[in-house]
C-alpha cells in the first residue's frame, strides 16, 4: 500500500487572497484540542498572510499542511496532488478541500469566458 501524501495529523490549507482585504489571506481555524495544544483555550483561529508563509519558506500560492505540536504552529508545503488526495478521502478536512477545488475551478471557468 502506498504511503499517504499527507498524514492524518496535518490539516490541509490552500489560501486565496480576498479582494479589498486587509492583507491577510485567511484564518487557520483551531479545534478545541488544537487550541489547548497551542497553549490558549480561547484561541480559535490564527491569521495568516504572505509574509508569515514566506518566513516559513512556503509559497503562498500553493497548498500547505499545518498542525499544532508542542505549542507551536508547524507548516509544510504540500503538492496540489496531495491536496486533491485529501479531497477524495474520508478526513475532517476533505469537505474543505473539495470546496476549495470547486471554487478554484469555477474561477478559472469564469476567468476564461
Amino acid at each position: 500500500m502506498p504511503s499517504k501524501p499527507v498524514g492524518d495529523e496535518w490539516t490541509v490549507e490552500w489560501m486565496t487572497p480576498k479582494p479589498n482585504s486587509d492583507g491577510f489571506l485567511d484564518n487557520l481555524v483551531l479545534s478545541l484540542e488544537q487550541a489547548a495544544e497551542y497553549g490558549d483555550d480561547l484561541v480559535m483561529a490564527l491569521r495568516v498572510d504572505d509574509e508569515i508563509l514566506r518566513e516559513r519558506e512556503l509559497d503562498p500560492k500553493e497548498p500547505f499542511g499545518w498542525k499544532i505540536e508542542n505549542g507551536e504552529l508547524l507548516m509544510k508545503q504540500i503538492s496540489r496532488q496531495a491536496f486533491e488526495w485529501v479531497a477524495e478521502r474520508d478526513r475532517e478536512d476533505s469537505l474543505y478541500a473539495q470546496q476549495v477545488l470547486d471554487s478554484r475551478a469555477q474561477r478559472r471557468v469564469r476567468g476564461s469566458q
